[in-house]
C-alpha cells in the first residue's frame, strides 16, 4: 500500500516555494549572497521546530538568501524537480512571497521563477501554477501594493492570490481591499486560516475576504456551524498531514484533525506545505495519511483524484488531467 500510494500521480494545491528549498540549495544560496541562516550544516538547518513562529524564523532567513533572479530560477526548478522525483507530482499551484525578497521587483521574481518551472515541466513532465501570497505579519500597505503589480503583470500562470504566514497575526479583514481589488480583477482568493489560531478566522476569509478556498484549517471542527457550512457548501480545504500533526503533538495518527475532517464530509486535499523543512514530501504525506486513515486503493485514488476537483484550472485542462491521472492509475 505504501508503494501504491506513492506511486499515484498527484496534484498539490497548498506548497510554498520559499518553503521547497533543499537545505543544500539554501546554504549553498546563503553563503553566495553572505545572508546569515541559523546553521551553515545542511544536516541542522531544518530541525525540529519549537512552533510556527521558530519555524518562521528559519523560514524567513531562507528567504533572505534568495537575492537575485537567478535565485529564484534555481529554486523553482529544484523545488519542482524533488516533488516530481520524491512524490510522482505532476501539476501544481505553488505560493510564494514577493514581498519578502526585497532586492527584486515583482516582475523580475515572476519572470524567474516562470523560467524555472518552465524548465522543470520541460524535464520532469511536472506542470507548475503560481499563487503569489501577502505576509500577514507585513503592513496592509505592502498587501495592496502587492495585489497592484500582479494585476500590472499579469500571466495566466497566476491563478490567483493567498495569504500566508502566522494566522495569530494580521487578521483576515485588515486585508479586504487587497482581496476585493483582486476579485474585481479576476484573480482566485485563498488563505490560511484555523491554522492553530481560532475557527472564526474561516468565517473571515470566506465573508470578508472572499476566498473560494481555504488552507489548513484544522479547527474547523472547534464549530458545528463551520463545519456544515463548510461540508454544505463543498468549500475545498487544503489540508497538510505534517503540518497538522505537528500542531497536534499529543494526539495520535489515528486521531488527528484531518482524519475527523474527513470523516465529517469534508472536501480536502493532502498537501506538503514546506516540504523539505518539514522532512516530508508529497508521496511520504500519501502513505502518512494513507496507513493513518486505513484507506484501501479506492481511497487513495479518491484523494489523488481530490485536488484535481479543488484546483483553480478550468474545465478542459482539469477534464484533460483527469484523464492522464486515470490512464496512469489504471497500469498501476
Amino acid at each position: 500500500m505504501s508503494q501504491f500510494l506513492r506511486a499515484l500521480p498527484k496534484a498539490e494545491l497548498h506548497v510554498h516555494l520559499e518553503g521547497s528549498v533543499p537545505a543544500e540549495l539554501a546554504v549553498k544560496l546563503a553563503a553566495r549572497n553572505g545572508t546569515p541562516l541559523p546553521t551553515s550544516d545542511p544536516a541542522r538547518l531544518y530541525r525540529t521546530w519549537a512552533g510556527l513562529a521558530d519555524f518562521l524564523v528559519t523560514y524567513e532567513a531562507v528567504c533572505a538568501a534568495i537575492v537575485t533572479p537567478a535565485d529564484m530560477a534555481e529554486v523553482a526548478y529544484e523545488a519542482q524537480a524533488q516533488a516530481a522525483r520524491l512524490g510522482n507530482v505532476r501539476y501544481r499551484e505553488i505560493f510564494f512571497n514577493p514581498t519578502n525578497h526585497p532586492s527584486m521587483t515583482y516582475r523580475q521574481q515572476l519572470e524567474a521563477v516562470l523560467d524555472g518551472l518552465a524548465s522543470a515541466e520541460t524535464d520532469f513532465g511536472i506542470v507548475g501554477r503560481l499563487i503569489p501570497a501577502i505576509n500577514r505579519s507585513q503592513p496592509v500597505s505592502v498587501a495592496n501594493d502587492l495585489v497592484r503589480e500582479v494585476i500590472a503583470h499579469r500571466r495566466d500562470e497566476v491563478l490567483g492570490i493567498g495569504l500566508d504566514h502566522d494566522d495569530s497575526v494580521g487578521p483576515a479583514p485588515l486585508f479586504a481591499e487587497a482581496f476585493a481589488l483582486a476579485a474585481r480583477n479576476g484573480l482566485r482568493r485563498t488563505a490560511h486560516a484555523a491554522e492553530a489560531h481560532t475557527p472564526g478566522q474561516i468565517t473571515d476569509s470566506l465573508d470578508v475576504l472572499g476566498c473560494d478556498r481555504i488552507d489548513h484549517g484544522y479547527l474547523a471542527l472547534a464549530d458545528a456551524a463551520i463545519t456544515a457550512r463548510l461540508r454544505d457548501e463543498g468549500t475545498h480545504v487544503t489540508t497538510c498531514w505534517g503540518t497538522c500533526c505537528a500542531h497536534n503533538p499529543g494526539r495520535s495518527q489515528a486521531d488527528q484533525p484531518i482524519v475527523e475532517m474527513t470523516a465529517a464530509s469534508l472536501n480536502i486535499s493532502i498537501n506538503s506545505d514546506d516540504p523539505p523543512m518539514l522532512g516530508t514530501d508529497l508521496g511520504s504525506e500519501f502513505v502518512a495519511a494513507g496507513l493513518a486513515m486505513g484507506w484501501t486503493r479506492e481511497q487513495g485514488i479518491a484523494m489523488s483524484l481530490a485536488a484535481l476537483d479543488g484546483a483553480w484550472l478550468d474545465d478542459s485542462d482539469r477534464a484533460a488531467l483527469r484523464r492522464s491521472f486515470e490512464a496512469e492509475i489504471a497500469a498501476l
